[in-house]
């Protein structure tokens, strides 16, 4: 594709440089024009031959010059809009008006006697002003060329004042005219007969030859003569200088200096015209070049216009293009066929398109629509309802605006293609990706809980087929509950990396909460590694979960002991971030903003590629079998995400591995600090009743049994409607204990609502292993205090400690 300049207006004598050769042919001319007027100036007064008809020719070569130039100045004004140009082209005018007046002036011309004045005063105070027109415009001229700047009239303005100052001109050639006429006894005494010595002595000859001296000399200095226009407008001033010095010796008509002078002024005149009619010649050649350029260039486009038919037609692509101002649109019989038309339509626009898309997208692609002025760009995947069988397709539209000299959107052009089967062939990976995940997921479930029920249910039977062995019976039953424990503990990392487990957040400053847990870093990874902090001072609170926050820390410690055999340097840094948009562009997930950054690094042997690649994913691991679950970094990914943050790897084989995680900052003020060391056992105190909320029989009685345990005396309902109707009587219930998820369409933050309703001063503690399913995104409210399960004895009195205050 060709590139196109910035300013596509061809240069013209006004706006070309003059260049080294016209430089040097200027000179030659004004050398050759100087020498000849000093040549001939000491026989300026001799007469010359009397030649019939030589003053009407010239004179109305002089019309005939300086009117065409005057077409020529006012025609380039008009395409160019340039106030000098139209200085010039008035300046010209009025020279042209003033010789036609001079050549009436003169006797038996053309007409017997004079047409215009009554004497020779009349035609030389004409040839006086028509000498001062160029140097009179040549100077506002070389005013305004001197800064180099262009200056043009405003577009709507620019005919208007052309015919103003075109009225203004012949305006001042006819006050020209009436004064040589009427009042010429009034200005100074020039001619006697013949004679024009008086021109001399009064002054006024020297005075228009002064003007046109300082009109020369004003343009050569202010504009350096730049331009080729400028170069032959001094040349031009020159030879009517060379003009007035060899005519007013001559002092007469008919003599040498006077003949010279005239063939100088002539010359003068011609100059300007003749240099234009050299660029006509000039132009004429470039636009010949131009025309051949541009067919090469049509062939061209023809070409690729043919191509991208072809590419868009294999693509099955439509083309469009739409008229923003008229709403006329040019489409190609792909556009059409895509929405449902075997023929194409007769007209289409916006809200023809808006009509095939489905309702629940309209507002959508209108607003896309409406922006693309601003934007520039059209960007949508919308579903439309198609015109040939009615089915519901996909599309995507990409468009691009094209602006006018105002910068306003003009026209929309790009593609529509039909989306419907890749969409459905995307759906059909990721639900294939889905189901592959998912059975990577149950094979890692099913392979460690049948490893930890198989300890349980074999310890469990051989209590049971030997229960009188006290200390062989306590020995297998804490075998059983490590089982258990191990269990919850991979529960809780398959809730977190799926981001459904149950968060308490706080607004705290993570340097806090690593400065009181270095101690138990430092055991976790041993004494052959150094436990280092780098902990900005200045880090903003961030609002999480502080045991989940502190459970990711430690499994990334334990992750890089494991990297680190023979020791090495584990460091955590904290520090405030902020990420651009160019930043989380490839990252869709994460919003651009204010984070903290936490990172955890080690010294450790690192991760080629495709580690790298899969190590947030459940069950990865490279360690050996029995050593790891393969949820660590999963949990870690998953608790991240749930905060609203971002995690991401950084590793090189060998050279140690970093784990980044960016959390958001809060607004919140930082919560009090958490009391310290664990709370002694809660036991009943005054006969507390407990009304205990479980579907499940087994975790009932359990529940049941620890409160006992505690001295809680009990009440139980399996279901909502039961609890209600034991809420609603008349019995002593202090605390409801409910799970959260139940049958019977009620679950236990909906009971909650009811039971204080009707008991206002009612305590409330949940209980649930995961809760998504029958809260959805809501989940818990913070007010309710929640216990997970599974659950220990001395788990539940904490919490009934916190409740009862």
């Amino acid at each position: 594709m060709h590139a196109t300049s910035a300013d596509p207006t061809l240069e013209t004598l006004a706006t070309a440089r003059a260049g080294l050769r016209q430089r040097l042919l200027a000179g030659l001319v004004s050398l050759v024009s100087g020498a000849v007027t000093l040549a001939l100036l000491p026989f300026a007064n001799l007469p010359i031959p009397p030649m019939p008809g030589f003053v009407p020719v010239y004179q109305s070569a002089l019309v005939v010059v300086y009117g065409l130039t005057t077409f020529l100045f006012l025609t380039q004004y008009r395409r160019t809009r340039s106030a000098s140009l139209l200085v010039l082209g008035t300046g010209s005018l009025y020279v042209t008006l003033v010789v036609f007046l001079q050549m009436l002036s003169f006797p038996n011309v053309l007409a017997p006697g004079r047409i215009l004045g009554s004497g020779p005063d009349t035609t030389t105070w004409l040839w006086t002003f028509w000498h001062v027109g160029p140097p009179l415009c040549a100077l506002p001229y070389a005013i305004l060329e001197g800064d180099g700047r262009s200056r043009t009239v405003a577009p709507a303005r620019a005919a208007a004042v052309a015919l103003l100052a075109i009225a203004a001109t012949v305006a001042a050639a006819a006050l020209t005219a009436v004064v040589v006429t009427r009042y010429v006894h009034l200005l100074p005494k020039c001619v006697e007969g013949d004679d024009y010595w008086l021109l001399t002595t009064s002054g006024v000859g020297p005075a228009v030859v002064a003007l046109t001296v300082l009109a020369l000399a004003v343009l050569c200095w202010t504009t350096r003569l730049r331009t080729v226009l400028q170069l032959w407008l001094a040349v031009s001033l020159l030879l009517l200088v060379f003009d007035n010095m060899i005519t007013l010796p001559g002092a007469a008509r008919g003599t040498v200096g006077w003949f010279t002078g005239r063939l100088e002024a002539l010359v003068a005149g011609f100059i300007l015209l003749g240099v234009y009619l050299r660029e006509v010649d000039f132009l004429y050649a470039r636009a010949e070049a131009t025309a051949q350029e541009r067919e090469a260039r049509r062939a061209e486009l023809q070409l690729a216009r043919d191509n991208l038919a072809l590419a868009l037609e294999a693509a099955e692509m439509g083309d469009w293009e739409l008229d923003l101002r008229t709403g006329f649109s040019r489409r190609t019989p792909r556009h059409d066929a895509i929405f449902g038309y075997r023929e194409p339509v007769e007209s289409w626009d916006v809200e023809t398109f808006l009509g095939h898309v489905v309702p629940e997208d309209r507002d959508a692609v209108r607003t896309a629509l409406e922006g693309v002025g601003g934007s520039g760009r059209l960007d949508l995947n919308c579903r439309i309802r198609h015109a040939g069988d009615g089915s519901i397709r996909r599309i995507t539209v990409r468009g691009k605006a094209y602006r006018d000299e105002a910068d306003q959107a003009r026209t929309v052009a790009g593609i529509v293609m039909d989306t419907t089967h890749q969409h459905e062939a995307e759906e059909r990976l990721n639900q294939a990706q889905k189901m592959e995940a998912i059975g990577q997921l149950t094979g890692g479930v099913a392979h460690d809980f049948n490893n930890l029920l198989t300890v349980i249910v074999g310890n469990l039977d051989m209590i049971v087929r030997k229960p009188d062995n006290a200390q062989r019976v306590e020995r297998l039953a804490a075998s059983a509950m490590t089982a258990a424990k191990r269990g919850a503990e991979v529960t809780e990392k398959l809730l977190s990396f799926s981001r459904r487990q149950v968060l308490r957040p706080e607004t705290v400053n993570p340097n806090r909460l690593l400065k009181d847990f270095r101690a138990l870093l430092q055991r976790a990874v041993g004494e052959t590694i150094e436990v280092r902090l780098d902990l900005d001072a200045s880090l903003d609170p961030v609002r999480l979960d502080p045991g989940q926050f502190e459970s990711a820390v430690l499994n990334l410690a334990v992750n890089a002991r494991d990297a680190m055999p023979g020791g090495g340097t584990l460091t955590v840094r904290t520090c405030n971030a902020h990420l651009d948009p160019h930043e989380t562009a490839d990252r869709p997930d994460l919003r651009p903003g204010a984070y903290v950054l936490v990172s955890v690094s080690d010294t450790g042997h690192g991760m080629d590629d495709a580690t790298l690649a899969r190590a947030f994913e459940p069950f990865f691991t490279t360690k050996d079998v029995g050593k790891g679950t393969g949820l660590g970094l999963s949990q870690v990914y998953g608790f991240v995400r749930q905060a609203g943050g971002h995690a991401q790897i950084k590793s090189e084989a060998s050279r140690g591995t970093s784990i980044e995680l960016y959390l958001p900052r809060s607004v919140e003020k930082e919560a009090q600090n958490r009391p310290d060391g664990p709370m002694p056992l809660r036991r009943a105190a005054s006969g507390e009743v407990v009304l205990v909320v479980e579907d499940e029989p087994a975790v009932l009685e359990m529940a049941v049994e620890s409160l006992g345990e505690l001295g809680y005396r009990t009440l139980t309902a399996t279901q909502a409607e039961q609890a209600l109707e034991r809420l609603g009587g008349p019995e002593r219930i202090d605390i409801m204990f409910s799970d959260v998820v139940m049958p019977g369409g009620m679950n236990g933050v909906q009971l909650s609502v009811e039971a204080r309703r009707l008991r206002p001063g009612l305590r409330v503690l949940l209980a649930s292993g995961y809760t998504g399913t029958a809260l959805g995104e809501q989940g818990v409210p913070a007010d309710l205090p929640l216990l997970s399960k599974p659950y220990r004895r001395d788990e539940l009195a904490n919490k009934l400690r916190v409740i009862l205050g």
